[in-house]
């Protein structure tokens, strides 16, 4: 009996013992799976204020993908991720309170005065340094510079030949690539260029001709200052002859460039950097030949190659052309800023779709038109597209250059309904003011609020439409509930 139990508890032990084997065996073999292969890259830990994308938004390799072995250990799937988590960039961007101004000619003989009243409000309230523009960058970023296959071939074929020791072949080649370059300043390089010259002059200097050679020099430092020739490709000659061009291109008495642009405010560049924008009224520069960009978002770029003479100004002028997504915005303002839609109500819908494509807050319009005397005149209209207020009857008479009825005015105005206080002023014109202010009741803008409710503060008018049905405010002069 005894070693019938004995025999039968042995057996027992042995089946009980089997799936505790098994699960010993399990374990191990998940640990050999976990454990990374020698040769494998461990990841750089992720801060925690990173965006990790999509498995399938992560970009792939171009390596081939090696087929998963049975000891990859499978990915954990992340969290869900909250949209506080995701950067701001990749999260589309709140309206702001950004400010959209386009001037409008109602008549082609008020066309420049449309532009003008426009520069001229956009640099009041710029100086005011309280309003914020749409960002034209943004909403049109410049296009990318483009290669130029030609000049890099013919560079290509220039140094062949240079380094095959023939110089003749070599420098019309460099030099044809050079041409290549500089005629298209708006894509140019400035490096490539100075190296381009660079081994030019090289070039000419094998073959005897120094002066063309200190010619070619004195070009490469003018496209790219910072270039030295290095002395594990160029000889003591090379070398010699470069810093004696150096030395007179830095003795030669400077020019200026004068750069006007309309619109105004656009950006210059000189080889490449930044120099002022528009006016610019002088920007000093050695003698010698210069790519000059001028750049304003929204407009398609101006480039050209402008010749600096010593101890002269050398004037550049450029009526830059609207891109076409800038233009498509234009004849929208255009269709908004006619007589009939300024005297209607409610929101012309080209006006929301100026701001939906800028994300701008307030729509500016500011139209020119001519009277029958051929005499110029302007109004202004600003559209808040939150609130839905309005600022009406604000009049410009081009012939009064300061005081009421003046551009000036009229942006004193617009500030006043955007910032909700007046332009800033000097002792003198605030005295002015006050003492003018008794008549502001007397004033046909005063009373343009046809289209709702008007209340008055510093002298204009705001016009909230009634279609919400909110009462009016007499704390702000606003409809109720409504603040900036």
């Amino acid at each position: 009996m005894n070693t019938t139990r004995l025999a039968l508890t042995v057996a027992l032990a042995c089946v009980l013992s089997a799936p505790a084997a098994d699960a010993a065996t399990k374990r191990k073999t998940a640990a050999k799976k976990k454990r990374p292969a020698a040769t494998k890259k461990v990841p750089a830990a992720v801060p925690e204020d990173t965006f990790t994308p999509p498995e399938d938004a992560v970009p792939r390799s171009d390596a081939p993908v090696e087929p998963k072995a049975a000891t990859q250990v499978p990915v954990t799937p992340a969290a869900p991720q909250k949209m506080a988590d995701v950067p701001a960039q990749i999260v589309r961007a709140a309206p702001s309170n950004a400010v959209a101004i386009f001037g409008v000619a109602r008549q082609s003989a008020a066309t420049d005065s449309a532009a003008k009243l426009e520069d001229t409000l956009n640099r009041k309230l710029a100086g005011a340094g309280d309003i914020q523009f749409v960002d034209l960058a943004t909403a049109f970023p410049p296009p990318e510079p483009q290669a130029n296959p030609r000049g890099d071939a013919l560079f290509d074929e220039g140094r062949a030949a240079y380094d095959n020791l023939d110089p003749d072949t070599a420098a019309v080649k460099f030099k044809a690539a050079a041409d290549a370059y500089v005629q298209r300043p708006g894509d140019l390089r400035p490096e490539k260029l100075g190296e381009t010259y660079l081994f030019q002059g090289a070039s000419q200097l094998l073959n005897g001709d120094v002066a063309g050679a200190k010619a070619a020099f004195t070009n490469a430092l003018l496209a790219e200052p910072s270039l030295r020739p290095d002395a594990a490709l160029f000889g003591q000659d090379v070398q010699r002859v470069f810093s004696e061009a150096q030395g007179e291109l830095n003795a030669a008495p400077q020019g200026s460039l004068v750069v006007n642009s309309q619109p105004q405010g656009a950006r210059v560049l000189v080889r490449g950097r930044e120099v002022g924008t528009t006016p610019l009224s002088g920007a000093k520069l050695a003698p010698g030949h210069y790519p000059v960009q001028v750049v304003l978002p929204g407009y398609a770029p101006f480039a050209t190659y402008a010749e600096v003479k010593p101890s002269a100004p050398t004037e550049l002028k450029t009526k830059l052309a609207p891109a076409p997504g800038l233009s498509a915005l234009r004849d929208a303002a255009a269709k908004a800023g006619t007589e009939a839609a300024f005297d209607a109500n409610g929101t012309p819908p080209e006006v929301g779709a100026i701001g939906e494509r800028l994300n701008a807050r307030y729509v500016v319009l500011a139209a020119t038109f001519q009277d029958k005397k051929g005499r110029l005149h302007g109004e202004v209209q600003a559209w808040d597209l939150r609130t839905k207020n309005r600022l009406r009857g604000v009049e410009v008479d081009f012939g009064k250059r300061d005081g009421k009825g003046s551009a000036d005015a009229a942006a004193d105005q617009l500030h006043t309904f955007l910032a909700g206080a007046a332009l800033p002023r000097n002792a003198k014109e605030e005295k002015e003011s006050v003492s003018s202010s008794d008549s502001v009741l007397r004033k046909p803008w005063f009373w343009a609020a046809a289209a709702g409710v008007a209340a008055v503060t510093a002298g204009v008018v705001y016009v909230a439409t009634t279609d919400r049905g909110q009462g009016f405010n007499p704390v702000n002069g606003l409809p109720g509930g409504i603040s900036f």
